[in-house]
């Protein structure tokens, strides 16, 4: 039977260190690599066979390891094979060679393993007009949302919002502004009147404003939904906790099922083995979701929770200790 984990990521990730080391723990055969290492320390020798299979080896400094004997794969933030690498003589061969790099890689989406998450679902998973769609088709809360670039529409919309209307962003919520330099985009609030026809808007998205009691991480696993509370102690984390840590306190808590239930058809959807869920629950305890990350940083959450055991439930998932169950959990929510 397959039996080694391939673990995919960078070589300062902290999340990675954590599952190698309970990987370690469980006496599982593991190798772990960059996608950057590629194909510098990393080679591939992979070949189609009759039945459609890819037959070969992938080679990680030294060791070899058959494709065939690849039990499961963890993605988890890798950072992209570089064509300076190869010697790339102009930065139009760089990309074209790191474009080449990352294609050959494909193979390993390719296998016919438990991938976690499998790139695919990723990217499907991070479209977020289409998530907020399909979490309410699973039957969950969802803030009235809009999407576009148009003022008046805009004004028109955040009229209709009782407590106001919010502005978060559709990709990542950063701009890179140079060196080490990184301006964060926070949850915000938006006052409706500034959005008139002399308004220029880019395409953003807005939101009618909840109002929040507390916040809830939810970390599913498999089957497995642990949920976290976060109580904001700050207005700048009451906005938006993710603003302000050192203002936050945690404490694990227990979703209704039918919020559970929801999560679970909603990942299920996506195909998605983990993925960490952005959740508010207002004064009158209606849970609203609000975010799904198929690659969610939990490590500060486990650190002040170390009982959660997300790493080693994710560990005991590559090796096969803990399967995901085979059909969707429940039908949407007509």
């Amino acid at each position: 039977m397959p039996d080694t984990v391939l673990v995919i990521t960078g070589p300062d990730n902290d999340t990675g260190e954590r599952v190698v080391l309970e990987l370690q723990e469980l006496g599982a055969s593991f190798v772990r690599f960059d996608l950057a290492d590629f194909p510098t320390s990393v080679g591939l020798d992979a070949t189609l066979d009759e039945f459609g299979t890819w037959q070969g080896l992938i080679t990680v400094r030294g060791r070899r390891i058959n494709l065939h004997d690849i039990h499961s794969v963890f993605w988890w933030h890798p950072n992209l094979p570089s064509g300076k690498d190869m010697g790339a003589a102009s930065e139009g061969e760089n990309l074209w060679l790191a474009r080449e790099s990352a294609a050959a890689l494909n193979v390993l989406c390719a296998l016919d393993c438990k991938q976690v998450n499998h790139p695919r679902d990723t990217r499907s998973s991070q479209v977020k007009a289409d998530v907020l769609m399909q979490a309410v088709r699973a039957g969950l809360t969802v803030p009235p949302t809009w999407i576009g670039t148009q003022p008046t529409a805009a004004r028109i919309f955040g009229d209709c919002a009782p407590a106001g209307i919010v502005t978060k962003t559709l990709t990542t919520p950063q701009i890179l502004l140079g060196g080490d330099r990184v301006r964060m985009l926070y949850t915000a609030p938006v006052d409706p009147q500034a959005l008139d026809r002399t308004t220029v808007l880019g395409p953003c998205q807005l939101q009618h404003r909840i109002d929040t009691e507390y916040a809830v991480r939810a970390h599913v696993v498999g089957p497995e939904v642990i949920a976290v509370r976060i109580d904001a102690h700050s207005p700048a984390a009451h906005q938006d906790w993710r603003a302000d840590y050192d203002a936050l306190s945690y404490s694990p808590t227990t979703l209704p099922e039918d919020v559970t239930d929801g999560l679970l058809a909603l990942t299920e959807h996506y195909g998605l083995v983990y993925a960490a869920i952005d959740l508010l629950v207002d004064s009158e305890g209606t849970v609203w979701f609000v975010d799904l990350n198929p690659a969610g940083q939990y490590g500060w959450i486990e650190q002040a929770l170390p009982e959660l055991d997300i790493t080693r439930k994710l560990a005991r998932f590559l090796t096969g200790r803990i399967q995901r169950p085979p059909a969707p959990l429940l039908t949407y929510a007509s």
